[in-house]
């Protein structure tokens, strides 16, 4: 088995699908390899691809194929708004299930998937609102209302809408600050070193404080008896 083999084992011990970049942090724990991204793709991860796919590896779309939504999506909006700063997050956090799960879209700040962003921007328009968060890394320096989609959502609804920033603060996080990665020993900067099932549990947790409480889904009080009454 190799390094990769092993690290994808690891991945998917606590998720059914994974990006390249969580793959390569993930071997870097097992071993110190290519610290350069790039390197490590062109490098061992192309020579294990040539032997067969890894299973849960999420595999780039072919490019120009547009994404279709389903007729559910025409019937309702969701609960809340995820911006990623890279479209492969959108492939993973569609992949966990937690799209359906939490009732959560995910689109990229590039814009992408662009059917999912005009579905929103529909429901905006109709009347519907629902919280916005923005998960990037340490790296990513753009203002969060200057990027697409958020600058489109925020200009059609005419309103304030309630934004979370859910992103890696400059310089990163230590391990211990957040309960993501404990076998990392370097501060956090990329989204994509711990595991994936923490950082989408992260962002669906966070987001789903900013909604309002649902009275029909409020444990049962028992009635006061007329004798304590």
């Amino acid at each position: 088995m190799t390094l990769i083999d092993r690290a994808a084992d690891q991945l998917r011990a606590t998720g059914a699908a994974f990006t390249r970049r969580n793959l390569f942090h993930a071997a870097r724990r097992f071993a110190r390899g290519p610290a350069d991204f790039e390197r490590f793709v062109e490098g061992p991860l192309a020579r294990r691809l040539r032997r067969g796919p890894i299973a849960g590896l999420i595999e780039p779309p072919p490019p120009g194929r547009p994404q279709r939504l389903t007729r559910e999506h025409a019937a309702y909006f969701p609960a809340a708004i995820l911006i990623v700063d890279r479209s492969e997050l959108v492939d993973l956090f569609a992949a966990s299930g937690v799209l359906v799960q939490s009732r959560l879209a995910v689109v990229s700040a590039d814009g992408t998937p662009a059917t999912v962003v005009r579905w929103l921007v529909r429901g905006i328009r109709a009347g519907f609102r629902a919280p916005v968060g923005y998960l990037h890394d340490a790296s990513t320096v753009l203002y969060p209302f200057s990027i697409e989609p958020l600058r489109t959502l925020v200009e059609v609804a005419k309103a304030p809408i309630d934004f979370i920033d859910l992103g890696l603060p400059p310089g990163g996080l230590a391990a211990a600050e957040l309960p993501f990665c404990p076998a990392c020993d370097e501060p956090i900067t990329e989204l994509e070193v711990p595991p994936p099932a923490a950082i989408i549990a992260y962002a669906a947790r966070r987001l789903a404080k900013l909604l309002p409480r649902d009275e029909w889904l409020l444990p049962l009080r028992p009635r006061r008896s007329r004798r304590s009454a």
